[in-house]
């Protein structure tokens, strides 16, 4: 794929996204910056942004929480710049390059004929990098005014949800704007969160005196109101650069990254440097999204790696998105030889590998379970974001991740091994138990995949990966031989949760009289007929072995063409060129939606229903390759959370499956 023009960026508006190494910055279309995350220990992520923070009444205020997540949409959709270099005027022929992990490139030119390069650049120690190249080509001298914006406020994440599981309430919100103690830069505190930003301008590698505009004043509950205006000669036919340093840190006191004098990596290369069509497009975007803004480093370590869902929106770890983002890690681990040179391949190697086993540690180690099962959300930290609300399947994906981590490394039997003996394995083991129906042998949830409150307690897609979950860990206690009372438990109890499933959840459909499986049932025979964007295990149900005779099969089929229509209510959105499954959750087609057709149309060989699929597929998908979370039937456009891991995930590993990577993954 060419680099996105105005069109494309206008038809899908949304940030320009990168990090590394735990920091992520989002700007607009010209590179002024609308946000600056960090982790920090007590309250999980923080920000540097030009908004005032989340106010701390209104979790519960459903249409404030949308609005709120879509500020920076509205700030690109209007023209409101954010912080940081900007120049003004009209930007024309407008470019970004999304360069590698950490990096990306906006260039323009001005009404003036000056030429604007900016690199925006994430190093390891955690600073944000906003360079820009003004270049003339005029014969005689030419001058180009500048402002360097630091209406900036240091807030928490909000963490507001739509489906509020229980807020945590916002420190006051109090920006102090001071110089730094070597005067070269400003000083931006907020006292009652206890984080800091601190920001240097350079001009060709020179400070810029800027304390003339700082004056020390303290705003509440808004952002700082201060800049530094100026006017930069350029030679004839030369060039000036402009830099802009940021550093967001937790703490009152500034201090230096660990061996601040050696030069600091700032991200990597691009994965391949050969043309893009859009499947490859899609694996190396998510890729880079996932490693740059959802990879949150924990210290003091930085061994355990939090994975967050997205970097703006909901800034949380979830068990169910962070397991298909580990899987999605590992198929692009597997692959990287077919995808890349060897020296390329080596470095994002490494840097997966670290992820995966990271995460694998803040599970099992980092995130808390104080009513002994995993809970619905957490934060960077390990704290759970939400009450005791119980989601089966949600203590199923570690386990499974467990296994698949296992498999794809086997270099980690060690940690492995240890993990699968530690306290937190046999509680979760013991919880679920314990919840098992005597009469029925199913096993409840309050919630569904959706987050959404159950009508009846037993869910059928969370029964498909709790089998599957305990099936593969049986398999996983095999290899070590001191697990065989281990290994027995689990496959007596995979076993009977599969004949238990079938037993009650399969049956004649009350429309067509066709066999096929219900959604929830309550054992007495109440059920729903239903099937959701976020129940990916009925899709996979055939691949992972839960479906084993014809008329298991052609019961599953039943259930998926049953999908795909209007008489799933609620769940298929019929409307418009953008038509497809979707979820009570968020009222529209999803793209996870998509994904289930397209990979349901090639199981079931249906090439042209999975051409169609891929087609929206690519006409809802965003300018810098990534998904939303639903869309627009008619348009495409978003409709909710623009920033969302899980379906790029979903449809990145699908693509890196064998056939699909030799149909879909050419050069351009």
């Amino acid at each position: 794929m060419t680099p996105p023009n105005m069109k494309a960026y206008k038809k899908h508006p949304k940030t320009l996204d990168i990090g590394f190494n735990g920091v992520s910055v989002s700007t607009d279309f010209r590179g002024t910056i609308l946000q600056i995350s960090a982790f920090h220990l007590k309250h999980g992520i923080v920000l540097a942004e030009p908004y005032e923070q989340f106010n701390g009444t209104r979790f519960r205020d459903t249409p404030y929480v949308r609005e709120y997540r879509s500020r920076m949409l509205r700030s690109i959709k209007n023209g409101v710049p954010g912080f940081g270099l900007r120049f003004e005027g009209e930007a024309q022929d407008l470019r970004i390059d999304l360069d590698g992990l950490g990096r990306a490139t906006v260039s323009y030119r001005t009404g003036d004929g000056l030429a604007i390069t900016i690199l925006l650049r994430v190093s390891e120690g955690g600073e944000v990098i906003q360079s820009a190249e003004i270049r003339s080509f005029a014969e005689a001298a030419s001058r180009v005014s500048f402002i360097m914006d630091f209406g900036i406020s240091v807030n928490r994440a909000s963490y507001g949800q739509l489906t509020e599981g229980g807020p945590i309430p916002i420190p006051r919100s109090e920006n102090k704007l001071d110089t730094t103690k070597d005067r070269r830069g400003f000083l931006i505190t907020n006292t009652p969160l206890g984080a800091h930003l601190k920001g240097y301008l350079e001009s060709d590698g020179q400070f810029i005196d800027i304390q003339d505009a700082l004056q020390e004043e303290t705003f509440v509950d808004s952002p700082v109101v201060g800049r530094y205006s100026g006017l930069l000669e350029i030679p004839p036919r030369g060039a000036r650069v402009l830099t802009a340093k940021f550093i967001l840190q937790p703490g009152l006191v500034p201090h230096a990254p660990r061996d601040a004098k050696v030069p600091q990596r700032v991200g990597l290369p691009k994965l391949w440097k050969t043309p893009e069509d859009a499947g490859r497009f899609i694996v190396r975007r998510n890729l880079e999204y996932i490693l740059g803004n959802c990879t949150i480093p924990v210290p003091p370590s930085k061994q355990a790696v939090c994975l967050l869902t997205d970097h703006v929106a909901l800034p949380l770890g979830w068990m169910r998105d962070n397991y298909w983002q580990v899987r999605f890690l590992i198929d692009a681990y597997l692959n990287l030889e077919n995808l890349t040179d060897p020296s390329n391949a080596r470095e994002y190697a490494q840097v997966i590998k670290a992820t995966v086993k990271g995460h694998l540690i803040w599970v099992f180690r980092y995130a808390q379970r104080p009513n002994k099962f995993w809970h619905r959300s957490y934060l960077t930290t390990g704290r759970p974001k939400d009450g005791p609300v119980f989601q089966l399947d949600q203590q199923c994906y570690p386990l499974l991740e467990l296994c698949d981590v296992c498999e794809a490394f086997p270099e980690e039997r060690e940690l492995v091994e240890d993990i699968l003996r530690s306290d937190t394995v046999s509680q979760v083991l013991d919880l679920i138990e314990t919840k098992r129906d005597s009469r029925t042998g199913l096993f409840p949830t309050d919630e569904t995949p959706g987050d959404d409150a159950v009508e009846y307690p037993f869910h059928f897609s969370s029964h498909i990966l709790l089998w599957y979950s305990l099936y593969r860990l049986a398999k996983l206690a095999a290899q070590f031989k001191a697990n065989s009372a281990l290994e027995t438990r689990l496959a007596a109890l995979a076993g009977a949760v599969r004949a238990s499933t079938l037993n009650h959840f399969l049956c004649q459909q009350p429309a067509t009289g066709k066999p096929a499986f219900s959604y929830l049932v309550d054992g007495t025979g109440q059920r729903t007929f239903y099937h959701d964007a976020n129940d990916l295990p009925t899709l996979f149900a055939p691949a992972w072995g839960f479906i084993k005779t014809e008329a298991e099969e052609q019961a599953w089929h039943n259930t998926m063409h049953f999908a795909f229509s209007r008489a799933n209510e609620g769940g298929y959105y019929a409307e418009g060129a953008f038509e497809g499954l979707g979820s009570v959750h968020t009222r529209n087609p999803w793209t996870l939606g998509y994904f289930q057709q397209w990979r349901y149309a090639q199981l079931s060989g249906d090439p042209q229903a999975e051409a169609i699929a891929w087609n929206k597929i690519c006409g809802v998908m965003l300018w810098d390759g990534m998904f939303s979370e639903a869309v627009d039937g008619h348009s495409g456009e978003v409709t909710s959370k623009a920033w969302f891991s899980w379906p790029g995930s979903m449809i990145g590993s699908g693509l890196l499956e064998a056939g699909n990577r030799e149909r879909y993954l050419r050069h351009a």
